[in-house]
């Protein structure tokens, strides 16, 4: 039996395997290495050695040297694998709340007490305007830079690891909501009957489970009609805008991780629709009418529109996206394949976020299951 809490395990070839930190990656994430043994005890030996033998960062740091400092190199340091409106969030997050409270503190005296203190208020008070709470999953943002911050400066020998971990918010699981069979049959019938640009945005989000921003980004060149697929080359993102005028600016911009670069099959009975809307188009984007894209919030509020005007409950555009994955799901569908057309690039997000377990799935298997003899 495999022994626990020394980070050993044995393995299924028979070999005792056993993990140790060594050192940092560019992001800031730990880097882990290991040794392998045959016997429990000459693991645990070479473990202490690989240990002992990584090399601790110099205390060399300038203790005048700011939090601030550090944390605007490390985001120009990372600039190159981030997106632009990742990017401009987390630059956001770091002017507007990390550097008022931490920012000029020296790196000599920061330590995971302060870290913790300053990310609890900002979870109860943090907000800018009214000091009202914070959402979890935008505090643990700032908990997430901020760690990766200090292990740049920890590998960059500008800094001290901290000696206690950060305490990150923990986000609350939301109920994902989904279109019962009976609502998702209603809305492909109206949808197949509207001829709006709109009404063939949400009929491709619902049947080939598209963002809202690569449905504002899709080009009559990404559909191929001939092989029927759809091409997932790009998508909307807001970024800061150069113009002093305006604070953002929407753009063409590629997705933020390459397996959101992907091909998609289409229905025929989306294809029909589609067909027909490119025989018409006036556009080079599916769901413009003219030569620019439509904005993101420009296309919700269409969505929202078309859902009133049918007298439709409204719910999330993202919806159709989650409906769309557990009908995939349902029908069998593997997780590998699923993760593939969604753009994830891990089978587990697709499984835990984007599919919903059903109470009909369920009882058909427990019919099978129990009530077949």
């Amino acid at each position: 039996m495999a022994r626990r809490g020394d980070n050993i395990h044995k393995r299924k070839d028979g070999r005792w395997e056993g993990r140790y930190k060594d050192g940092y990656r560019e992001n800031g994430s730990v880097k882990y290495s290991s040794v392998y043994a045959y016997s429990y005890s000459e693991c645990r030996k070479k473990l202490a050695d690989a240990q002992a033998s990584v090399s601790k960062p110099k205390n060399n740091y300038n203790s005048e040297k700011l939090f601030s400092d550090l944390l605007i190199q490390w985001l120009f340091a990372n600039q190159i694998r981030l997106k632009g409106a990742s990017e401009a969030k987390y630059n956001n997050i770091i002017q507007s709340h990390i550097i008022p409270v931490l920012g000029g503190l020296k790196l000599s005296m920061l330590d995971s007490s302060t870290i913790n203190l300053f990310l609890d208020r900002q979870l109860n008070q943090g907000g800018i305007k009214k000091g009202e709470a914070l959402a979890p999953s935008y505090v643990r943002t700032m908990a997430v830079i901020i760690e990766a911050a200090i292990n740049y400066g920890v590998m960059e020998g500008l800094c001290n690891p901290l000696r206690t971990p950060i305490n990150k918010p923990s986000i609350p699981k939301k109920e994902l909501v989904i279109l019962s069979r009976i609502a998702e049959t209603t809305l492909t019938e109206i949808l197949m009957c509207d001829s709006s640009k709109v009404a063939i945005g949400t009929l491709t989000a619902l049947q080939a489970g598209l963002r809202i921003g690569e449905v504002c980004a899709l080009r009559w060149c990404d559909v191929d009609f001939e092989n029927n697929v759809i091409h997932i080359r790009h998508t909307i993102s807001r970024v800061p805008s150069p113009n002093s005028e305006y604070k953002t600016m929407l753009i063409l911009d590629t997705p933020k991780t390459p397996s959101s670069l992907r091909d998609i099959p289409m229905p025929s009975s989306l294809r029909k629709v589609l067909l027909i809307a490119y025989q018409n188009r006036t556009s080079e984007y599916v769901v413009s009418d003219n030569q620019s894209f439509v904005g993101t919030r420009t296309f919700d509020y269409q969505y929202r529109k078309l859902m009133k005007k049918y007298n439709i409950q409204i719910f999330s555009f993202h919806t159709l996206r989650h409906t769309y994955a557990t009908r995939c799901a349902e029908h069998g569908m593997d997780a590998k394949t699923l993760s593939r057309l969604l753009g994830h690039s891990s089978s587990n997000t697709s499984l835990n976020i984007y599919v919903h377990p059903s109470l009909d799935i369920a009882m058909q298997y427990l019919e099978q299951i129990y009530c077949s003899a």
